[in-house]
């Protein structure tokens, strides 16, 4: 096989793993562990960053409806496909520099790879990484498992210098081994009397949506026997004293059962804003809607015109109690390094959280996405998984499908319980 003929292989199997795992199906998942071998295959430095770049070009193409729907109709279209292209090129730059003629270095500089593509400053923006095949490829090996994914692809592209008996030995061996692990792998238990509650509210931030929500949940948990309710992220767009106050009576009765709501919530950030507009009134939304107040337009308006950022964090209310702040915010969307109207990124922060006597490991919405915030997490010993998500941004896309597949494989990989809670 000439040279060109095997990088036009390699591109072409390397650009229909992308287009799997573009799918969210869990397949499709699995076959991304195969990307470094089919790329770094490649006869040549450029050719397997043609390769890698095809994979993550056709993996992230959702991004680009996802992406001009979550900026607005305000924003060009070539905003959302540059974005999706950078990010794809930058994704591939470590497996272009990590490619070699030397096959028997593979098995150092593949790791390493995997390790600048997974930490902060690049896993910030790790998408679909390879690593995330682990748990459909190794159930309930935990770290085990993820090491195999990380060591295997450098043993593999090694062998090329072996003899053809022991390369098909050793091919042999990885996949009947993952074949039997991946047959044998058993979901974990769930927590008896825990709950994720989906809800179909949309934007919650446009009026009376929250209102909406709010009446739903504080329904839903007077009506529920479930000891811990789950419920989606920024399902309370804003809260504030204002808001307790509003939730006040249905707090103490859920204290009173012995019942915890885990809600997805926004809280005012910390970063100081140059515009002075009156802080978000809750109350005075109720208040207005309640009475049925003419002005109540005008009313809601001024409540949502501030330009106060406002994070994105998840509460523990009624008989637990405690707050965890989502660690890597949306880049451009929410984190703006050189704007004075930014949440921060809080990569050193705890992922894990103490639930009804579990630790839970929270991951909310663009969290989900990647590996960093969930491989942190597993180091803090979880017992459980939580992912909240708001999921209307992105409905005519495959990323909230997954979003659902890389958690359901991390949840198999250390086999841990998974409880998610979506709005659409």
């Amino acid at each position: 096989m000439t040279q060109r003929s095997e990088s036009a292989l390699s591109f072409c199997a390397a650009t229909t793993i992308g287009l799997a795992v573009s799918t969210g199906h869990p397949v499709g998942l699995a076959a991304a562990a195969g990307m470094p071998i089919v790329c770094l295959l490649a006869r040549s430095r450029k050719n397997a960053f043609e390769s890698t770049l095809g994979y993550y070009t056709a993996g992230l193409w959702p991004m680009i409806p996802g992406l001009q729907r979550y900026i607005g109709s305000a924003a060009s279209p070539l905003i959302s496909f540059a974005i999706w292209l950078f990010a794809a090129t930058l994704l591939s730059m470590p497996w272009t520099v990590a490619w070699t003629d030397r096959p028997a270095r593979y098995v150092w500089r593949v790791p390493l790879a995997f390790v600048v593509t997974t930490i902060p400053p690049l896993g910030i923006i790790g998408f679909i990484s390879p690593l995330t095949a682990a748990g459909y490829l190794f159930p309930s090996t935990s770290w085990a498992g993820l090491a195999a994914v990380v060591l295997l692809p450098g043993i593999l592209l090694s062998a090329r210098g072996m003899a053809p008996r022991l390369r098909f030995a050793v091919l042999c061996l990885v996949l009947t081994t993952g074949g039997l692990l991946a047959i044998s792998g058993r979901e974990a238990e769930t927590i008896p009397g825990w709950v994720g509650v989906n809800t179909h509210f949309g934007d919650v931030s446009q009026p009376f949506h929250d209102y909406a929500a709010a009446t739903f949940i504080q329904q839903k948990a007077a009506e529920s026997p479930a000891r811990v309710l789950i419920f989606p992220e920024f399902i309370v767009p804003r809260w504030s004293e204002a808001t307790e106050a509003f939730w006040r009576r249905t707090l103490d009765n859920c204290r009173k059962r012995g019942q915890t709501l885990v809600i997805g919530a926004g809280l005012p950030s910390n970063a100081r804003v140059k515009d002075d507009h009156p802080p978000y009134n809750f109350a005075a939304a109720i208040d207005a809607l309640q009475s049925g107040d003419s002005s109540l337009g005008t009313v809601h308006d001024s409540i949502r015109s501030s330009p106060e950022p406002v994070e994105n964090t998840l509460l523990i209310l009624g008989a637990g109690s405690g707050t965890l702040y989502q660690r890597v915010p949306v880049p451009i969307g929410m984190w703006r390094p050189f704007s004075n109207v930014s949440v921060p990124l809080r990569v050193n922060d705890p992922g894990v959280i103490e639930i009804d006597h579990q630790r839970a490991a929270v991951l909310i919405c663009y969290e989900e996405m990647l590996t960093f915030p969930v491989l942190a997490s597993m180091l803090q010993h979880p017992t459980a998984i939580i992912g909240i998500s708001n999921s209307f941004w992105f409905n005519e896309t495959t990323i909230p499908a997954y979003q659902a597949a890389a958690l359901r494989s991390w949840a198999r990989l250390f086999r841990l319980p998974l409880f998610m809670a979506v709005n659409s």
